[in-house]
């Protein structure tokens, strides 16, 4: 669960079915004349495309004249650095016919897209939500620790708990020889005193941070310091934050050269750690998904059999390959999905017109986060890719369901 969980599942239920919902994402980093010269370029071949796509007097196509125009005008606002300075990503929902428009600015930046469709564009957005899972890092030390919250990358909550250390008691001059042993049991008392108060703030730093991790579902924890001062604090932690730790890493140099560098080091050092456990949870989906419906547990292989699924409203998890590219069609009564060309004019459960689907992989996404279901785009793998590079856990194993499609609409 992230913060965008919410935002996916209301975007994912939109549909028009008459002017196409725009949806924009744009790489926003470094504005200078050269990057706000190919973002206006890239706009307005955009606009020109998408017009083109729908001839004069054609039904929607006034209304996303308008929405279009409206987009461009917002971001010739953004380039001359009116709107969120500081971002370097922004996906732009919008169509006039629905009353939507939904700007989100993010830390990440996007790959520039442009598309109009009957559904927003979420893929992009899904693979943002996974790879900017809430996190948690944590820099302990003997007077506490510094906490930071991350939500989709950027810095939430920043904390410091510093409590007392006493210095220890040492004696300038040569205790002598008569004096020496008890010196050294003041010595040690010192360093025992010392010891207690490292423990008490260690603990009280610990408590915080699970005070903070109860309160972000879904988090993760990356620790941050030398192995001898994390593994300290990490036993101190429950088990439930323990299982949770996906980095440690050592302390960076550069964080000693002033705050700035010190918050901008944490959001970075948390995102190499979060790609990382990304890409190896990515991996072990793929394995999961393809044994288990290779062994006929509850899971499916290939566009055909996740289609149906689909439309039957089995797909608990969809899982897709992030260079998935292949077209299929939508029934326009009961809003099935197909994962070819029609052979037919009429949707196989209800007789419905058939649309072309130019993005399957959109429509799949859209569907399945519509439905309550998760979406997991993975990188290119070649076990996924063998089948197509698509598949889905399922609610119930395959053979239970209804055995058609759910009939949105239909009636």
């Amino acid at each position: 669960m992230t913060t965008l969980d919410g935002t996916l599942g209301e975007l994912a239920r939109l549909r028009s079915t008459g002017e196409p919902i725009v949806s924009l994402y744009l790489d926003v980093r470094f504005l200078d004349g050269q990057q706000r010269g190919r973002i206006r370029l890239f706009l307005q071949d955009g606009i020109r495309r998408a017009l083109s796509r729908y001839p004069p007097g054609a039904p929607g196509r006034e209304g996303l004249a308008g929405t279009l125009e409206d987009v461009r005008e917002y971001v010739s606002g953004l380039l001359a650095q009116k709107h969120e300075p500081g971002k370097n990503g922004l996906a732009l929902f919008a169509s006039r016919a629905l009353g939507l428009w939904r700007p989100h600015f993010f830390r990440r930046a996007f790959q520039p897209e442009l598309c109009t469709d009957h559904i927003p564009h979420l893929a992009q957005l899904v693979r943002l939500s996974a790879d900017r899972e809430p996190a948690i890092v944590v820099v302990p030390g003997p007077e506490g620790a510094d906490i930071y919250q991350l939500l989709l990358g950027d810095l939430a909550v920043e904390e410091s708990l510093r409590g007392f250390v006493p210095r220890r008691e040492r004696d300038e001059g040569n205790p002598g020889e008569a004096q020496h042993g008890r010196h050294h049991e003041r010595v040690e008392k010192d360093d025992r005193h010392a010891e207690a108060h490292v423990l008490r703030n260690r603990r009280l730093a610990a408590a915080q941070a699970a005070t903070l991790f109860d309160r972000t579902p879904g988090a993760h924890l990356v620790l941050v310091g030398t192995s001898e001062a994390v593994a300290a604090f990490e036993r101190e932690l429950p088990e439930r934050m323990r299982a949770a730790v996906v980095a440690r890493l050592p302390r960076p140099r550069e964080w000693e050269s002033g705050e700035g560098p010190r918050r901008d080091g944490v959001v970075s050092g948390a995102a190499v750690a979060m790609a990382a456990h990304g890409l190896e949870v990515g991996l072990r989906s793929v394995e999961r998904v393809v044994g288990e419906s290779l062994r006929g547990g509850p899971a499916v292989l290939g566009p055909e059999d996740v289609v149906l699924a689909l439309n039957e409203g089995r797909v608990q998890q969809l899982v897709l390959e992030e260079d998935f590219a292949r077209a299929g069609w939508r029934c326009t009564n009961c809003d099935a999905l197909g994962a070819s060309a029609p052979l037919a004019q009429a949707c196989p459960y209800c007789a419905g017109a058939l649309a072309a689907v130019g993005d399957l992989g959109e429509a799949m996404v859209a569907r399945a986060l519509g439905e309550g279901g998760g979406v997991e785009v993975v990188p290119h793998s070649p076990r996924l890719h063998g089948h197509a590079g698509v598949a889905a856990f399922l609610r119930r194993a395959p053979g239970r369901g209804r055995g058609a499609a759910r009939g949105r609409g239909a009636g």
